[in-house]
């Protein structure tokens, strides 16, 4: 027995909501869960009467997710650089700081002279 796509789509629509309605109950927002709940029933109940309107509605909620799955990874990190890394550097560019050693010396070697004479290789693991 093969399953409509539309009866598929109401099934989901009735079922996921539980998990969100869930948390939020756990954050003691029991209206808002039970709004949702609310909302994406009746919404499944109109998906299995109409299935002209579950294909269309399905189609809008895929438009929808498409849309953030492009942009919103974008705007997130750039408001993560812009409030995380740009004032970081910024701050270590006012106090001289220059932790990756980028503006070295022009000097013959870049490496270091260590001075280690009590090195003991039997315990160096």
């Amino acid at each position: 027995m093969k399953i409509k796509e539309s009866v598929k789509f109401a099934i989901t629509l009735g079922i996921l909501p539980w998990i969100p309605a869930f948390i939020l109950y756990k954050h003691s927002m029991f209206k808002t869960g039970a709004g949702v709940i609310v909302i994406c029933l009746v919404l499944s109940l109109i998906c299995f009467i109409f299935e002209k309107f579950s294909l269309n509605f399905k189609n809008l909620l895929t438009k929808i997710g498409s849309f953030l799955g492009r942009y919103l990874a974008i705007i997130v990190l750039t408001i993560g650089y812009i409030v995380a890394v740009l004032p970081t550097g910024l701050i270590m560019k006012l106090v001289k700081r220059d932790r990756l050693r980028l503006k070295k010396p022009q000097i013959h070697t870049y490496w270091k002279k260590y001075e280690n004479n009590n090195t003991d290789y039997e315990y160096q693991f």
